[in-house]
């Protein structure tokens, strides 16, 4: 009778060992972000959740949803995951006179549900035209979307973005079109709800139009093409030339940003000059140590730190070859969480249907700054013509999204030599029709 108790004991901690093993076992299978692609040929977004231990993605029921608009080719977590911002950039036209403009062009606010699925809430317009990219400043406070031209009114009082005639208003000679001058570029700003996701306008209280009247916008210079909010600071790399100097091109606009109302001020009287032969990005690490520019025509990588009213300090050093030379077109950074490695995305010619030279190249980032090529296997391949790339928030892997393939690819990331390699199961994944963009959340209840 002793045996047999003693018996039930033993199995009944064998049965207890086991159930507590394999909770522990599947505890770490779960979902550890969402991951969201922008996609421009049917104007959707692809959801997917990130398994914790492998890394593979799992498509969100309902996925792929509606982009709220025309041409989705940026998107945003707010600061509380639980909205995502699509900024769709529309389809434009030409009249008669060289003015464009924008159908299906808005800002859509979608909220994130607990599966990572999206419901469409809101969206709003920019007050410039040719909308082409968004960002938060530190606390997601404010939403700034940078618009290709800024807001102009001819003698009728039309909204209107062409003249035949060069002027303070239209300083901008189009580059494409002999004889049509275009306005500088302009920053629209928002103030966020962080409990609804909703938009206010924040007008320009520093400058004014010819009439006294207070901007709507906060003006940049010609044909924008990137920016970055740092450290209290708004960066806007332009084509140029610039207005004030019409030798200057691919320069950097500076704005300081008041972190108690949302207004930009000017910081110097010029822009700043890069050296850069084409600007195709501007990021900056995780740590907001460095300011990067990616130079697609020089295939190089320039850096800075930021010195005193904002003003950007070569780091000793840049500009880094983007190596080696079959690694081209650089159009995406990121650095891991601790900002030890830097990794560039880089979508390779933009010939043919695949692309075998769409790679990402990975760098170390010296104490000084300085990058430095990480030792074989480097570059590493991904999927073809990649638009954007991004550590997952649980700080275990890398992915990128790829027009050419129509595929995320994930790779694992080594936080000790920044080395990347396949996931485990499947690195590529079917998304949605020409990805433009990606981005991740970590909140998941």
């Amino acid at each position: 009778m002793k045996f047999k108790n003693f018996g039930r004991v033993v199995l009944a901690l064998v049965v207890s060992l086991g159930l507590g093993f394999g909770i522990t076992s599947c505890s770490t299978d779960f979902t550890a972000a969402f991951l969201y692609v922008t996609g421009s040929q049917y104007n959707q977004i692809g959801a997917f959740r990130v398994k914790n231990n492998t890394g593979n993605l799992t498509n969100v029921g309902g996925s792929p949803y509606g982009s709220g608009g025309t041409d989705p080719i940026r998107a945003l977590i707010s600061s509380t995951g639980r909205y995502l911002y699509v900024l769709n950039h529309g389809s434009s036209s030409a009249d008669s006179s060289g003015n464009l403009t924008y159908s299906g062009e808005n800002i859509a606010v979608f909220s994130v549900g607990g599966s990572g699925n999206l419901a469409f809430q809101q969206s709003y317009t920019s007050q410039g035209s040719g909308t082409i990219r968004m960002g938060f400043d530190s606390t997601g406070s404010y939403l700034y979307v940078l618009d290709e031209y800024m807001p102009q009114k001819n003698a009728a009082g039309q909204i209107v973005n062409a003249s035949t005639t060069k002027s303070t208003a239209f300083p901008c000679p189009d580059p494409t079109a002999s004889g049509i001058y275009r306005p500088t570029g302009a920053l629209t700003a928002f103030s966020v709800d962080t409990n609804t996701g909703r938009l206010s306008l924040i007008t320009n209280n520093q400058q004014t139009d010819s009439n006294g009247n207070q901007l709507s916008t906060f003006p940049v210079g010609c044909f924008p093409i990137d920016f970055k909010v740092v450290t209290g600071y708004v960066y806007v790399t332009d084509n140029g030339p610039s207005p004030t100097n019409a030798s200057l091109y691919q320069s950097v606009f500076v704005y300081a940003l008041n972190a108690s109302n949302g207004q930009l001020t000017l910081t110097q009287n010029s822009e700043l000059p890069t050296g850069a032969t084409q600007i195709s990005a501007i990021n900056t690490d995780q740590a907001n140590r460095y300011v990067y520019i990616l130079d697609t025509g020089g295939n190089q990588i320039f850096y800075y730190t930021i010195g005193s009213n904002g003003v950007l300090q070569a780091v000793n050093g840049s500009p880094t070859a983007n190596t080696p030379a079959s690694a081209v077109n650089p159009v995406a950074l990121t650095s891991d969480s601790k900002s030890k490695f830097l990794y560039v995305a880089n979508a390779g010619p933009s010939s043919g249907t695949t692309n075998p030279n769409s790679q990402i190249t990975a760098y170390t980032i010296a104490a000084n700054g300085v990058l430095a090529a990480i030792a074989s296997p480097n570059p590493i391949t991904t999927g073809s013509g990649p638009q954007c790339i991004l550590e997952d928030p649980s700080n275990q892997y890398i992915y990128t999204a790829d027009s050419i393939s129509n595929t995320v690819t994930g790779k694992v990331l080594d936080p000790n030599s920044g080395l990347l390699t396949d996931l485990r199961n499947k690195t590529d994944y079917a998304t949605v029709g020409t990805p433009t963009w990606c981005v991740s959340s970590g909140h998941t209840d």
